[in-house]
């Protein structure tokens, strides 16, 4: 399984091909996104999700990354992933990990 690292020390590492068909492991440091960290009644209220867009089919999901980390299935006749981040919280709070708008973008091999 494919494997890629957001670190936070704002790097990006890849270990394995990304290959259609596959799962794919996204490892996000929850610290690059720390702004919206409410509580409620004691408990934690807040989301990091990652969306992520697969190309050239324009088929969309989204994971939780909250906890550091979340797997998706790669959709066959992917080319490429676009991805980026989101944190929010019950206040209303929302900040974005996206490259400055310009989103992350990886390739992805054939099946096989």
């Amino acid at each position: 399984m494919a494997t890629v690292s957001f670190s936070s020390d704002w790097s990006q590492q890849q270990s394995g091909d990304i290959r259609a068909g596959e799962t794919l492991r996204i490892e996000y440091a929850t610290d690059r996104l720390c702004q919206c960290r409410a509580t409620r009644y004691g408990q934690k209220a807040w989301s990091i999700r990652v969306n992520l867009k697969f190309h050239p089919s324009g088929q969309e999901q989204a994971g939780d990354v909250s906890s550091g980390n979340c797997e998706v299935n790669v959709p066959a006749n992917t080319s490429r992933i676009e991805l980026w981040f989101n944190n929010t919280d019950h206040t209303g709070c929302s900040t974005w990990d996206s490259r400055y708008g310009q989103n992350y973008w990886l390739d992805v091999k054939a099946a096989g």
